[in-house]
């Protein structure tokens, strides 16, 4: 239940500490007296979105601080969570460490600062957002006008079937199926789109590795290339320059080979009676082996110059050929032509593993598609027993309520489609008078009717709760007289089981309360703020009393006021 709750700089709450009591408690005031910003004040702290807006002083944070006794609820499936500490959410919140429930006590605290980042903590432990609204969910149901329109979406219909199933173990054992189910067809439809793509392109890169395959460029090539064809530019003058060095060297009577090999005969001749001479006899004959090999190299040399008149034009050729490419391909050179080579070659090898991929994963979506099937179906069957067990009680709930001849008629249908949620659209057919067809809530319930239906829905969800809290943000919309009595009554039998807190603006309502809290609002420095405060007996008489009344509270209505509060 909640047990305090502590504002500070938010909207027009300057400051504010409430303590609330179990059973039932009622929030009364005059229309703009700030309970709607308790109720968002509220909202906040439980994980609603902020910004700087709300902020009563723009250059002061404002601290939102709830607290909760949780003793007996099992929230172990929060505390210690690996998924507490995390990176900031869109709004800024910071998480470090998991957050501890110790004596039974849980104190959520929000923060929201001048720039409108805000930071969330459960026991003083930073939080995710996401993880607070989730833990909120379990500490307290605020029921608030717009609800009544969700009463006519089918997701909302299949929670209210959900919240009463025989089993609901049914709905884990499904997600669990289902979120395989999901990421199979995801991964189907992943490969699909790829194989469509890489289809498309089939013809035209097998025509490029083709092509590259045909020209078969190797590493290396294009400089070896590119130095030939620079070397044959030049042919004339290197086959003269060759011609002439290899007869200079061995070619005419006085080559430069004879006359070595003269001089070394003749050093040789002397070499006994010089030592000089003859420790370089073999720096000599090395010479004469050196001079020997650069001959033979130059002959060849030039041998092949004359020997192959067409290699310019067969170099020129396959060098166009690679600029051709390089330019096709928009590479610079021999290298990336090669590396495009190997990567056209690995993508037509992955399309056809793509293939195999693609009818492997088409068969785990089938599997997983069958048992998410079973599945279904069992959450089908449940559901349908929980829709006729539901039904009894809601117009039980109603006839407690003033419309014993109410009918409600919920239809399941199976939608052939698997979602989160099942394979099922719920309806919920209603009637309030005696003789009408049940139809769809929205085009037969009045106002009333509608606050009714839905406080009704509320007892039968929340009869069977140990612990918790249900909050009312003027559900007694379009109600008044005896009806209003009827509501009262339902409340307050609700908060024998949990904590109710209602704002109203019925007399009947509040009487039934065993707390009675007041808005007002007040001005300081100037500025108007809204304050709260818990009523004593004679205040609450009193409180009841104006409802009654017109502007002066008679004593006439404080009598009446005093019998309403006895019942």
């Amino acid at each position: 239940m909640l047990q305090h709750l502590s504002i500070e700089n938010y909207a027009l709450i300057k400051s504010l500490d409430v303590d609330f009591a179990s059973g039932f408690c009622v929030i009364t005031g005059e229309t703009g007296a700030g309970k709607s910003i308790l109720l968002g004040a509220l909202g906040l702290v439980l994980g609603q979105r902020a910004d700087s807006a709300i902020l009563f002083d723009k250059h002061r944070k404002c601290i939102i601080e709830a607290r909760f006794n949780v003793q007996g609820m099992d929230l172990s499936r929060f505390a210690g969570r690996e998924d507490a500490a995390g990176s900031p959410d869109s709004e800024g919140e910071e998480a470090e460490s998991y957050f501890d429930i110790e004596d039974g006590i849980l104190m959520l605290r929000r923060e929201v600062l001048p720039n409108g980042k805000s930071r969330a903590f459960v026991n003083d432990t930073p939080v995710n957002l996401s993880i607070l609204k989730e833990l909120s969910s379990a500490l307290i149901d605020i029921h608030s006008q717009h609800q009544t329109l969700t009463l006519n979406t089918s997701a909302f219909q299949l929670k209210l079937l959900d919240s009463y199933l025989q089993d609901p173990g049914i709905i884990g054992r499904y997600e669990a199926a289902y979120g395989e189910y999901a990421r199979c067809s995801r991964e189907v439809e992943s490969l699909e789109k790829k194989s469509d793509q890489w289809q498309k392109d089939q013809d035209y890169w097998r025509f490029l590795l083709d092509e590259l395959d045909r020209f078969a460029p190797r590493e290396g090539e294009q400089d070896e290339l590119e130095e030939t064809l620079e070397r044959l530019s030049h042919g004339e003058l290197v086959q003269e320059t060759l011609a002439e060095a290899a007869s200079e060297l061995d070619g005419v009577e006085y080559s430069l080979k004879s006359r070595i090999d003269a001089i070394a005969r003749n050093l040789k001749k002397i070499a006994p009676y010089h030592k000089g001479v003859a420790r370089d006899m073999g720096r000599w004959d090395s010479l004469a082996v050196e001079l020997a090999d650069l001959s033979a190299d130059i002959e060849r040399w030039a041998e092949n110059e004359e020997s192959d008149p067409s290699l310019k034009e067969r170099c020129e050729e396959r060098l166009d050929g690679l600029y051709r490419l390089e330019r096709k391909h928009h590479v610079q050179d021999v290298e990336s032509l090669i590396a495009l080579q190997r990567e056209l070659r690995c993508n037509l090898d992955k399309m056809d593993s793509s293939a195999e991929a693609l009818a492997s994963a088409k068969e785990r979506l089938e599997e997983w598609g069958k048992k998410v099937g079973i599945l279904a179906e069992e959450w089908h069957r449940a559901r349908a027993e929980s829709a006729l067990v539901l039904e009894k009680a809601i117009v039980g709930a109603l006839g407690r309520l003033g419309m014993g001849q109410s009918r409600l008629d919920i239809q399941l249908e199976r939608t052939g489609r698997f979602t989160l949620s099942g394979a099922d659209k719920a309806r919920f057919l209603f009637s309030a008078n005696v003789g009408a067809e049940p139809r769809e809530i929205s085009k037969v319930a009045s106002g009333g009717e509608l606050s009714r239906l839905m406080l009704a829905i509320k007892s039968v969800i929340h009869e069977k709760s140990l612990s918790g809290t249900i909050v009312f943000d003027e559900i007694d919309t379009g109600v008044s007289g005896q009806i209003a009595g009827k509501v009262a009554a339902m409340m307050k039998e609700m908060s024998s089981c949990m904590q109710v807190i209602a704002i109203t603006h019925l007399p009947q309502i509040a009487a039934a309360a065993q707390v009675h809290f007041f808005v007002y609002k007040g001005v300081e420095e100037g500025a108007s703020v809204s304050k709260m405060r818990t009523l004593d007996y004679q205040e609450h008489v009193r409180s009841i009393a104006g409802m009654l009344s017109n502007d002066k509270v008679t004593s006439a209505a404080l009598q009446a006021a005093e019998e309403l509060i006895k019942g």
